[in-house]
């Protein structure tokens, strides 16, 4: 789990074969340069090899993390964090010339930030979460696309592959592909116990389905996206915990409801 050192060692190591090709850490291949999509479409292969360089080097430190390429989040392991690629590609990015000469000093600082405090994009877990009574399995039998999250079930983390467009990978209103909505199972078993204590004669699927939902509508504390999402896509994210395909009684309506 140490950000995929075997891969992304041939990647760092060959600076060549980035001007053909671009490899995704924690994937199972390459896209040709110029038509990379997701968090690695944010920099240039000059950047985006600096950026890995950075990677490395906070983990050849001492720093256990891995990368997930194709659902866009970087996982550290101690403290526990969920990492937008994105987000980091962009504040990269943005320290320009700075990040270029010293991509390990830069790298350094804004993890270090993204440790210290939560932010859109970055989700701070609760170090030691044990999976109650099965919780995770109660969470991923309602959502309908999970999206694997490197170390995320010992963490207590699941992810959620929303779709850009109609289709898994059609793209979204502004041409973006899908992205990948975090949840904190912690806390969201918290809101569940409290929404469980106020509904007593409801469900557990139901009170847990309507748990999911409002955290989604709502954007609470327990839950972030490794980009920010479409009208589009929060439709998608809200429809994979939607209720079942079967009619709904009056009293299970009125438990979504609350």
């Amino acid at each position: 789990m140490w950000i995929a050192l075997a891969a992304a060692a041939v990647v760092l190591g060959v600076a060549v074969w980035w001007a053909r090709r671009v490899y995704i850490p924690g994937s199972s291949g390459s896209v040709a340069a110029g038509h990379r999509a997701g968090w690695e479409a944010r920099l240039d292969e000059e950047a985006a090899t600096a950026l890995l360089e950075g990677l490395r080097a906070y983990a050849d430190a001492g720093n256990a993390m891995d990368i997930g390429g194709e659902c866009g989040v970087l996982t550290v392991f101690e403290p526990p964090r969920l990492i937008s690629l994105d987000l980091l590609a962009d504040r990269f990015a943005a320290r320009g010339q700075e990040a270029m000469h010293d991509p390990q000093t830069t790298v350094g600082a804004l993890l270090a930030g993204f440790l210290a405090t939560e932010e859109p994009g970055v989700l701070h877990l609760r170090p030691g979460w044990t999976d109650g009574e099965g919780f995770t399995a109660r969470v991923r039998a309602i959502v309908r696309s999970e999206a694997a999250v490197p170390g995320g079930g010992a963490l207590g983390v699941l992810g959620v592959a929303v779709p850009g467009g109609d289709g898994m990978d059609a793209p979204g209103d502004d041409g973006r592909p899908g992205i990948t909505l975090l949840l904190d199972l912690a806390r969201i078993r918290d809101q569940y116990d409290e929404s469980r204590a106020r509904q007593p004669g409801a469900p557990d699927e139901v009170v847990l389905r309507s748990v999911l939902t409002s955290a989604i509508a709502n954007g609470g504390p327990g839950l972030t996206w490794t980009v920010p999402p479409t009208e589009r896509q929060l439709g998608n994210a809200l429809a994979t915990v939607g209720l079942p395909e079967r009619r709904a009684t009056p009293a299970v309506k009125e438990a979504a409801d609350h």
